[in-house]
């Protein structure tokens, strides 16, 4: 029989492109005449976003925002915002041809301000333009073969593999109705919004995704110049194209918020509130399917001369997926006499990591809280806490490597006023993820058989071989260039294992 080898192969995602940019932000503002003089400034924020992005030829050009917001207090002891909108382009260079499906966000680096008088102060700052992209990466190996005196050396295995990576960007936008506020709005203090997957349906290679985008709003009022909450909910409703992808898979699936802007107006009567919210979102979806592979890790021909190619590949599998909620408890210490009044607890931004020890894994990180409150004295201060968290889960997995990219998100945040000047936060955290393991394994690639160099035949057509228990039937027979199934046939082993120190008779193909 002629020498017959079938290939397999399965798909990992990986990142081809990874690639940032940086922009100054350099204001010198005036305040306008209809907003009073600069006594103390509270807070200077810088808020990057990505409107929308386009890759052209070897370059990734993004349309970006900044939204400049400076929160002080005027003479009179009342709190005022002014901001100011930046708009700016960055290109990215492309090092790796051929990609379609690409991340790009913005963050702040660092923000400073300098009051130059009464009513002008300085801003500077630095915002990173990131890009990333994941594809598909086959890995290729030999499943089956046979023909030309080839035995093969099977390995059975189960295997997640990627079936698709996409990225889709989109945008939401609805006009908001604060019934609850009677008074004139004056200016939006600060705002954020939360993105939270509901729902993900796969039909006929579509995602259909439900989700809530959670916003919340902290303004002041024209008149009294008093702060006020605002919070609403957005519904999400979107179809995405999927290929390959079926209700089989195991679908992994991040949203979030590339940029979003939040305006106050009034009807077209004037009498009445309104917030106009929009948002720019990405939803990054990778699907995994689960299937059990054989592939081949040695082989060699009785008859012909043959070179095996190998390659070390990890074999990835998913041994957990993680959606879970956790609270987490801190105390923020703001450091002055007494606090009388919080205006505002914004929990948003969260940094985390994954890690492995004895008992499991580990997600940790720290929750950034935003403060807006009242002192004892009543004078109105800002103040930004961080308030570290850990959650960790047993994992009974016994392969090479474990990892995972996890997603923490805030799904909701309270507080209470303790003694002095501390607040009790309880902040709820959403923690999803696949948490796969890899097993490194040496397996075929290729097998190439040289039917011009017959191997020489040096043994004799019977050896008797005396072999130690738990010996390897396939070291064996490679040694004496004869079969495992030979082997056992002549010397009649039922369960194709030596358990004990034997003699073997070793036949000559």
């Amino acid at each position: 029989m002629d020498f017959n080898a079938h290939k397999d192969q399965f798909s990992v995602c990986e990142t081809n492109f990874q690639g940032n940019a940086e922009y100054s932000v350099d204001c010198d503002i005036t305040l306008p005449e209809y907003l009073p003089d600069i006594v103390r400034i509270l807070r200077c924020t810088c808020t990057p976003g990505v409107t929308s992005h386009q890759i052209n030829g070897d370059r990734i050009s993004a349309e970006c925002t900044c939204l400049v917001r400076t929160l002080y207090i005027c003479d009179q002891g009342k709190t005022h915002c002014f901001e100011q909108t930046l708009n700016f382009s960055k290109q990215l260079e492309l090092k790796t041809p051929d990609i379609t499906d690409v991340f790009v966000g913005a963050k702040t680096d660092y923000v400073n301000y300098r009051v130059s008088g009464q009513r002008r102060f300085e801003v500077h700052g630095a915002i990173t333009v990131f890009a990333k992209a994941n594809a598909k990466k086959s890995c290729e190996f030999i499943a089956y073969a046979e023909g030309d005196g080839v035995s093969a050396r099977p390995e059975k295995a189960e295997i997640c593999s990627l079936v698709s990576v996409c990225e889709k960007c989109f945008s939401v936008s609805e006009t908001l109705d604060p019934s609850s506020v009677t008074e004139p709005i004056g200016a939006i203090i600060s705002s954020c919004a939360s993105p939270v997957i509901n729902e993900i349906k796969v039909i006929s290679n579509k995602l259909f995704l439900k989700a809530d985008l959670n916003i919340k709003t902290v303004f002041t009022l024209q008149e009294t110049c008093e702060i006020g909450v605002f919070e609403s909910v957005i519904g999400i409703n979107q179809i995405i194209e999927a290929p390959d992808i079926s209700d089989e898979c195991d679908i992994d699936a991040v949203l979030s918020v590339l940029n979003s802007d939040i305006r106050n107006r009034y009807d077209s009567a004037g009498s009445k509130n309104l917030f106009d919210a929009s948002a720019v979102l990405n939803l990054s979806v990778c699907g995994y399917k689960t299937r059990n592979i054989t592939a081949i890790s040695d082989a060699y021909s009785t008859k012909y001369e043959c070179e095996i190619k190998k390659s070390t590949v990890y074999i990835p599998t998913l041994e957990e997926k993680i959606d879970d909620t956790f609270l987490c408890r801190g105390v923020c210490d703001l450091g002055t006499s007494g606090v009388s009044k919080v205006h505002s607890f914004i929990c948003n931004d969260i940094t985390s990591n994954f890690t492995v020890n004895e008992d499991g894994i580990v997600i940790s990180g720290e929750v950034c809280a935003d403060i807006l409150y009242d002192d004892s004295k009543g004078d109105t201060l800002f103040a930004q806490r961080q308030i570290p968290f850990e959650y960790s889960r047993p994992l009974q997995c016994d392969k090479d490597i474990i990892t995972c990219q996890p997603t923490c998100t805030v799904s909701a945040s309270s507080f209470m006023i303790s003694e002095g000047a501390k607040l009790d936060a309880r902040v709820e955290i959403n923690v999803h993820g696949f948490i796969f393991g890899e097993c490194e394994k040496n397996i075929a690639t290729d097998i190439i058989v040289d039917k011009s160099k017959c191997k020489a035949i040096k043994t004799a057509s019977l050896t008797v071989y005396f072999a130690d228990a738990d010996e390897s039937l396939w070291n064996i027979a490679e040694r004496y260039n004869t079969t495992v199934d030979a082997i056992i046939r002549e010397n009649k082993i039922s369960d194709g294992k030596l358990t004990k120190n034997c003699k073997l008779l070793i036949p000559r193909m």
